[in-house]
């Protein structure tokens, strides 16, 4: 896709919307999952599904992956930073701090891989790009605060919010420094090596957990929640996710991620009965609007610079 579509709302928008909307309804199966799971024991095996479903798909699509032995450090560190890292620091804070308090740190990813993108490899951001981004993350904190909450960084929760804030970072830095291998390799081939890597790196940190679960009393909502986990929050999002990447670029993915709150507050409305405020929706409305300033900026002042041109040709 050329710089110009890429400005343009089309089937990847769609299927990011489906990751974003995946990843809302995650948090929540997550949550039924460990009340059965232990941490590692529910995480290591949906991180070995997904490796596993991936390189099948992988196989049949494009038969024996194969990569070149200069590439493979770099791929091996990426899975374990973007994979292990991310992963072990994510269901660690997730389980030690609150829904708000996730839903508030994570918002800094797109901050992150805005910043290492404009650094490390030169990926021109629009002004009206940042104002989106921070935008975004005001109308984040009224979706998230308007019901009257509130939130602290200190006490039990301080620790879960600083491995969520480095889990985000340890997300940019993959999201960022994979791209390179887009050019010459597909988004599944990227996502499958990377993934397959971190998750061998993360089961010995699982085994014991693994081992200690008991499985045949499982019921079939754990089940559930570990294979719709494993291949739909994990396999066909991240796959969405590089192909994204690919088309459109790191910080205009990246911003997906501030819409996320907003299903979630919607699915928590619509199953658990949870009041939506008016601070909330107009913090959803800021939300979408910053979103369609970061997604959009280059074609909408490309646009208004052509009209322009053109008016001052004709004149």
């Amino acid at each position: 896709m050329n710089k110009e579509n890429a400005s343009r709302f089309g089937t990847t928008d769609l299927l990011m919307l489906l990751a974003i909307l995946l990843w809302a309804v995650n948090f929540s199966i997550i949550k039924i999952a460990l009340r059965e799971f232990s941490i590692h024991g529910f995480n290591g095996p949906r991180l070995f599904l997904a490796s596993v479903l991936l390189l099948i798909f992988l196989w049949r699509k494009e038969g024996r992956p194969s990569v070149r032995r200069a590439d493979l450090p770099r791929l091996i560190a990426l899975g374990i930073i973007g994979n292990t890292f991310y992963q072990l620091l994510f269901i660690n804070g997730i389980s030690r701090t609150t829904a708000s308090s996730t839903s508030l740190v994570m918002t800094m990813t797109p901050i992150f891989i805005a910043l290492l993108s404009a650094v490390f490899i030169n990926e021109r951001i629009h002004w009206a790009g940042w104002l989106g981004i921070f935008m975004a993350f005001f109308g984040l904190y009224l979706v998230l605060f308007g019901s009257g909450g509130s939130f602290s960084l200190g006490g039990q929760t301080l620790r879960g919010d600083l491995m969520i804030l480095t889990g985000n970072l340890c997300w940019a830095v993959y999201t960022v420094f994979s791209k390179p291998f887009l050019d010459t390799m597909s988004p599944l081939k990227l996502t499958s090596l990377t993934l397959a890597f971190g998750a061998l790196f993360y089961l010995p940190v699982a085994a014991k957990d693994i081992l200690a679960t008991p499985w045949a009393a499982l019921s079939w909502q754990s089940w559930a929640a570990l294979f719709f986990s494993g291949m739909f929050a994990l396999a066909v999002s991240y796959v969405i996710w590089y192909s994204s990447v690919r088309r459109i670029g790191n910080t205009k993915t990246g911003i997906f991620g501030n819409i996320t709150p907003v299903f979630t507050v919607f699915f928590a409305y619509l199953f658990l009965d949870e009041r939506i405020t008016p601070p909330q929706v107009i913090g959803a409305l800021i939300i979408f609007f910053g979103f369609y300033l970061t997604r959009f900026s280059d074609g909408l002042f490309k646009k208004k610079a052509r009209s322009s041109l053109g008016r001052n040709r004709e004149a």
